[in-house]
């Protein structure tokens, strides 16, 4: 990957970048705990099974594939 090379007036619109996703992120977050918490409600799911849950090889590749890619493509974005 090349590096970083910012220009000054590149900085307010990354941080308004970063603002966004993190306000995105905070509502993925909040909606997986609504959902996890009804779905234990409704006895769908232990209250404790997504903590405790260990996904399988396969998924566990697939998993850290998926996250490498999306790295790869948020610091590719970063460096056009």
């Amino acid at each position: 990957m090349s590096e970083l090379n910012l220009r000054a007036d590149d900085l307010d619109s990354l941080g308004k970048t970063l603002i966004t996703i993190a306000k995105e992120l905070w509502v993925t977050k909040d909606r997986q705990k609504i959902l996890e918490a009804a779905l234990a409600e409704a006895g769908v799911m232990a209250p404790d099974a997504v903590d405790r849950y260990q996904p399988d090889d396969e998924l566990d590749g697939r998993l850290k594939s998926e996250r490498a890619e999306f790295i790869e493509q948020v610091l590719g974005a970063l460096s056009k």
